[in-house]
């Protein structure tokens, strides 16, 4: 099965076509999602080139010496529907084997924008191409680009004139993240974070935004000239600017995970992080014993809502993307049938226990590995400041003392944790800046023996103490690969955690990245496939594992060597370093893996082991057997389906509208049934590979172990693009099913009591139901059990209905209204039914539609 699904947009020029090349070279069409990453909307991209054509392709990250030339010589020359495409960039998703093509009339100007430089283009085309929250579109600004440091930048941090501040809706007390679009003679791009400056200072230096040469990508070329009323050197371009903001710093927290509690002293594990970490597992515990549904999805959803502290393999595009997550309306369908239902029997339907099951134990892993601690999260910024005094313009940048930081946590000390945290030292102890020292040093730093208190107040305010923001040198911030280009951290305050903090400072310094000259890589742009395909490939996130695996087991010296080879897996794709696979692969012979890594994406508690085998240097595996003795095992047993049957009573059904709903239960099952299968099968073959390479990886015989771990690694590949397919092909029948539900407004408490007889006579886990009438098994618990009802969030959808064709196949049919002109229909293909039963419903529309189902 195949899907393609559409979103909330009325203009199709803006969507993203979804294509995927095979290890053979073939080019099929994936489906797209529902959300605005799927659209140009909210990007410079669109607002820049409008008819722009543009296609997300995903390639294989496994591939041997022929599939790989078979590939490239398809990506060199893709075409699909009549139209050709040409690879533009990638954004952080090219380590999974995602990249931007544009059609050929815009290939030429983006290859120009990006100087024809391959790798500039894998790193820097996601500025064109972010989902901005806004975009203003500016005629005429002027655009000051000047060296880090002078007029108070930094790296990657300039400046952003109040009034346009204002334009954004964005307060001024707040560091903001940017993308932004301008010269039009030499098209250029940028992007970082911006500070607000007063409009005084603008118009003295004749300018609206100031930049950084480091915020220019790729850095731009040849020098400056001296610009008279800035008193500096640097290039003034006047004229078109677009300029999208991406978010801006708010106060918010981040979960703790394994590779933070690995570096805690033993004291701080034992007094600090497991024994609150107990106390919440004893409260989710006895609201599970205790029915009370309410206080356990309380604390597993805001744990939930951390998640990003536990994701030690993310970048900083990732980042942007899920930080700023809008809250939905409503419950999911299994958890408000939790809080409706009064009798406790709604947690025995298979349905609702299997998801809560998983919510459980994403919660149950992270608690046993890194606790649950709550850490302040902030925006990393510099100390830069500008402002007019006295009709003078000063500014000053880096000039807090190295081992300070400017922050609003009331505690003396903290830790500034940056992630993925590569060692202990990547902990960066610092105290905090109070004003009695901080003014003096600012009055100093601007050479000025006195400022106004209006003065000072102001630049605390939208300068060194904004809203959500963290304040160091930017020496002291490189120390955890830091700079300010909207960097987030999180900081162990150390009146909340004092022996954390003190057993950092014990610890000292006992290694330093030996850091090299670095060369950034420049190839020719007729190598444009192969920079592409050579930035495929994700090691972060195994080679974390490993040089945790390696603390587990007390080798730090290992865990050292595997620092800078997670580094060079950092800078990869811009500098000319790669990972020494050698030192990974004798380091793998030589350390086990740690034993509770295996059960990172277990979907039961119950399959997580009451004790693990583990060494005394291995702390979360201690940490592991204290935590799981006090979960116990949280599983209900289920109750068959034909258990729920009469909570739908007392409605007259037809035998049409029984039949119907008996073929929409069919359908669900057919789909769902396939994909199923299909995931087994390629799980079985992950087994197998495994297996294979376990058997052979100690061997002689190197070309035997290079295809056993080339055959792994596929197998793997396979069983994740798999999983991701799955989530979107269940929404695609999941979107089918409420648009067949919705489809019934009339009788609505018969169709679910036909449907809810038709699921609760089979022996399925009753999804069916859930995703046609979960608010009306929500009221039917509330009726039956003297509960609330609770209202359930509805999925995104658009204006349109779902149609078969004669062949049995599904499509989402988009109304798109004209003005003046016949409303457009556009036809987005779902899925494909290969059951029995014959395609005969009452209320949905089925006519051998043959439009455009591109």
């Amino acid at each position: 099965m195949t899907a393609n699904m559409t979103q909330s947009v009325t203009d199709h020029s803006k969507l993203i076509l979804e294509l995927s090349i095979d290890a053979f070279g073939l080019v099929t069409r994936k489906e797209s999602e529902l959300n605005r990453k799927d659209t140009l909307e909210g990007t410079l991209l669109l607002q820049i080139y409008p008819g722009i054509k543009v296609a997300r392709v995903s390639v294989p990250t496994e591939l041997d010496a022929y599939e790989q030339s078979l590939v490239e010589s398809r990506m060199a020359n893709l075409v699909y529907q009549g139209v050709h495409y040409k690879l533009a960039g990638a954004s952080g998703a090219a380590k999974d084997g995602r990249f931007y093509f544009v059609d050929t009339n815009h290939a030429k100007d983006i290859a120009e924008r990006f100087q024809h430089w391959p790798e500039a283009a894998m790193v820097y085309f996601s500025i064109l191409i972010s989902d901005c929250k806004t975009v203003i579109e500016e005629p005429d600004l002027t655009v000051l680009v000047v060296k880090d440091h002078i007029l108070g930048t930094n790296d990657c941090r300039g400046w952003l004139r109040e009034s346009l501040y204002r334009k954004l809706q964005l307060p001024q007390d707040r560091f903001a993240q940017f993308r932004l679009a301008f010269d039009a003679r030499e098209p250029k791009q940028a992007k970082g974070a911006l500070k607000a400056m007063s409009d005084r200072v603008a118009e003295k230096l004749g300018v609206d935004i100031i930049l950084p040469e480091s915020s220019c990508k790729p850095e731009l070329k040849g020098s400056g000239k001296f610009i008279p009323q800035a008193k500096t050197t640097g290039r003034l371009v006047q004229g078109p600017v677009i300029l999208g903001i991406k978010q801006y710093s708010r106060k918010t927290f981040y979960g703790s995970s394994y590779t933070l509690v690995e570096n805690a002293s033993e004291e701080a594990l034992r007094t600090e992080i497991i024994p609150p970490t107990i106390e919440e597992v004893r409260q989710v515990r006895k609201a599970w014993e205790d029915g009370d549904y309410a206080a356990l999805l309380k604390l597993l959803g805001r744990n939930e809502e951390e998640e990003i502290g536990f994701d030690d393999s993310f970048d900083t595009d990732s980042f942007d993307e899920t930080a700023v997550a809008t809250p939905q309306e409503g419950c999911d369908p299994s958890e408000a049938v939790l809080l409706a239902d009064k009798s406790g029997s709604a947690i025995r339907i298979p349905f609702v226990a299997n998801q809560l099951n998983r919510k459980l134990a994403r919660w149950a892993f992270r608690a046993m590995t890194g606790g649950t601690l709550r850490l302040p999260a902030f925006a990393l910024v510099d100390d830069g400041v500008l402002v007019e005094h006295g009709g003078k313009i000063l500014f000053a940048s880096d000039w807090i003392p190295k081992d300070a930081a400017i922050t609003s946590l009331t505690s003396e000390q903290s830790l500034c944790v940056r992630y993925p945290i590569r060692m202990q030292e990547d902990l960066l102890p610092v105290r905090h800046l109070l004003d009695g020292e901080l003014v003096p040093r600012l009055t100093e730093a601007l050479g000025t023996s006195e400022l106004p208190e209006g003065v000072i107040h102001h630049i605390l305010r939208t300068q060194l103490r904004m809203n959500g923001t963290y304040i160091l040198h930017s020496e002291t911030a490189a120390k955890n690969g830091g700079d300010f280009d909207y960097d987030t951290i999180c900081a162990i305050p150390s009146d909340q955690f004092p022996k954390f903090v003190q057993g950092r400072i014990a610890y000292g310094e006992h290694f330093t990245n030996p850091e090299k000259t670095k060369t950034k890589a420049r190839s020719q742009w007729w190598n444009v496939h192969l920079v592409a395909m050579k930035a495929r490939g994700n090691k972060i996130g195994s080679i974390t594992d490993l040089k945790t695996s390696c603390v587990a087991a007390g080798r730090i010296d290992l865990a050292y060597q595997l620092v800078i080879q997670l580094q060079n897996a950092l800078d990869s794709l811009k500098h000319k370093v790669s990972v020494d696979e050698e030192v990974v692969r004798e380091i793998r012979k030589e350390v086990n893996s740690a034993p509770w890594l295996r059960y990172k994406r277990e979907r039961r508690v119950t399959d997580m082991p009451m004790h693990l085998e583990v060494v005394d240097t291995d702390k979360v595996g201690r940490m592991y057997n204290v935590v799981r003795k006090e979960l116990g095992d949280l599983e209900q047993e289920k109750m068959a389906m034909e258990d729920f049957r009469g909570l739908f009573t007392g409605h007259s059904v037809s035998k049409e509208m029984f039949k119907e709903c008996e073929l929409v239960n069919n359908i669900f099952g057919d789909i769902a049934s396939r994909i199923a299968e299909r995931e087994g099968k390629l799980r079985l073959e992950l087994n197998n590979a495994q297996a294979f390479w376990e058997a052979v990886r100690q061997g002689q015989d190197k070309e035997v172990r290079k295809s056993a771990v080339l055959a792994r690694n596929k197998a793997q590949a396979a069983v994740w693009e798999s999983e991701q397919e799955a989530k979107k092909q269940f929404r695609s029948l999941n979107l089918f099913m409420h648009f067949w539900a919705e489809g019934k407004p009339d009788n609505r408490a018969a169709w679910a009591q036909a449907m809810a007889h038709v699921v609760t006579s089979g022996k399925g886990t009753g999804a069916a139901l859930f995703h046609t009438f979960p608010q009306e098994i929500v009221d039917a618990f509330a009726v039956q059990t003297g509960g609330e009802s609770v209202p359930v969030r509805k999925p995104k959808t658009i204006d349109g209905y779902v149609e078969f064709d004669d062949e049995q196949r599904a499509y989402l049919i988009e109304v798109i209204p004209n003005a003046g002109a016949e409303d457009t229909k556009k036809a987005i293909f779902l899925f494909q039914y290969a059951g029995k039963r014959d395609l005969v419903f009452e209320d949905t529309r089925i006519s051998p539609f043959r439009g455009d189902r591109s």
